[in-house]
């Protein structure tokens, strides 16, 4: 666990909670630090290779679940709200499906998904349930954020069918306080899923900043790389240590470099 500043040194609240000044996440217990890119499946984990998550007794339908939006604080690599750039101030949600149930199995994660080591996350089923709910709670958000939230769109999953894609589009013209980012492993090439994202991608970056993983590009992209390899693209400051040995920023929420502009970043592979 690495040593917290006085200034952002965590700080209980009522119930117990800890939140840091800088806008990273509120969680009862401080998490661990990220194992980046997950173990690999071993030979005898049928249930993974045949395509779905190592944990199948966290897949939830949606009817079963409380909410499908989940605050940020939630998450130590996401945080809660957005402390700079062009959505500071917006409250960050995520939304967590099966991996590899909604993966092409051309991602270069599919046998190594950070998803592996996620025993207690709560998957969600895809389908048309799903996203009649998921239609439900964005009406309430916007209700509850005029001034504009923010999606993270997937924590483990991807985009499962032209359904869904179409979905956030009409999503994104329903809700105007909605903004949404992520990342997928659809070929931006693909003539159904992939090209859809691909085209409301650049019609909407500034309010759809999807990036394409694993595809070489310069822009809209994102890469894994090796961690003493050299790259193009900039590196995730997350990841990018400073003279004094601490990350350059603590998460996303404190800063937005994957939704401020469109150049490829990379992450380090563990």
């Amino acid at each position: 666990m690495s040593v917290q500043t006085n200034r952002n040194k965590p700080r209980k609240t009522k119930g117990g909670y800890r939140h840091f000044p800088s806008g990273g996440p509120l969680k009862r217990h401080l998490s661990a630090p990220a194992r980046g890119h997950g173990q690999p499946i071993r030979p005898f984990d049928h249930i993974a290779i045949d395509g779905t998550t190592r944990f199948p007794s966290r897949r939830f339908a949606a009817a079963d679940v409380p909410r499908l939006l989940i605050d940020g604080y939630n998450s130590r690599k996401i945080g809660r709200t957005i402390t700079k750039g062009k959505w500071k101030g917006l409250p960050i949600y995520t939304l967590t499906l099966v991996e590899r149930e909604t993966c092409p199995r051309t991602c270069k994660a599919w046998l190594t998904c950070y998803g592996n080591n996620m025993h207690y996350s709560r998957r969600l089923i895809a389908g048309p349930e799903l996203e009649e709910a998921l239609w439900k709670e964005l009406h309430v958000l916007e209700g509850k954020h005029p001034g504009g939230y923010v999606v993270r769109l997937h924590v483990l999953g991807d985009f499962y069918s032209v359904g869904y894609v179409l979905m956030w589009e009409e999503a994104l013209k329903a809700f105007p306080a909605l903004r949404v980012f992520g990342y997928t492993a659809r070929h931006h090439r693909d003539e159904t899923i992939g090209r859809l994202l691909w085209e409301l991608a650049h019609s909407a970056w500034d309010r759809f900043a999807i990036r394409f993983s694993g595809q070489g590009l310069a822009e809209y992209g994102a890469e894994i790389v090796p961690p003493n390899g050299g790259t193009p693209h900039v590196v995730c400051p997350a990841q990018r240590m400073k003279a004094d040995g601490k990350a350059m920023t603590d998460c996303c929420a404190t800063c937005g470099f994957c939704w401020q502009g469109t150049k490829t970043v990379a992450f380090y592979e563990h």
